[in-house]
């Protein structure tokens, strides 16, 4: 698809090239150039798009919470179930990260909860998280101001 989209630009911007080079005023080449640059606008945009509903909703999670990370889940708002524990069978350390990637066939207009339980038994969740691609930093209890115990954002080197 990327590629016939590339063909198409390619096309027109050729085509613009060789009325430019034939017009013999100035107006209908401004035209061309103009309906040129719409049209490579276009393919460009419709490119972008495809793309963009192809791409897998992708959430870097860093356990910034001074302790170990013994669950960890991502499930839609309302799933009966919370499926398997994300954290893995040790748990996610402090200062480690995981890629978590929701199915390409996920519900893209879903919310999705993203909820953890350190080791001391503090559970936080956050239930309105989009489909999207974003780094998220799991927060301390001390660092969470608010309601939200995540930041979107990595954690600075």
């Amino acid at each position: 698809m990327k590629l016939k989209t590339v063909a198409v630009a390619a096309a027109a911007l050729a085509l613009a090239v060789g009325m430019t080079a034939c017009g013999s005023s100035a107006s209908s080449t401004a035209a061309s150039s103009v309906a040129s640059s719409a049209a490579s606008s276009e393919a460009a945009s419709s490119a972008a798009s495809s793309e963009a509903a192809a791409e897998p909703a992708e959430y870097t999670v860093y356990n910034t919470t001074g302790e170990n990370v013994t669950e960890l889940y991502l499930y839609a708002v309302g799933a009966e179930s919370k499926g398997e524990n994300l954290a893995g069978e040790n748990g996610l350390a402090d200062g480690e990260n995981v890629v978590l990637t929701l199915p390409e066939d996920a519900d893209q207009s879903a919310k999705y909860v993203l909820e953890f339980t350190t080791e001391s038994g503090m559970n936080k969740s956050f239930e309105t998280l989009s489909y999207e691609v974003v780094p998220i930093s799991l927060l301390s209890a001390d660092a969470a101001a608010g309601a939200t115990p995540i930041a979107f954002s990595a954690p600075q080197q």
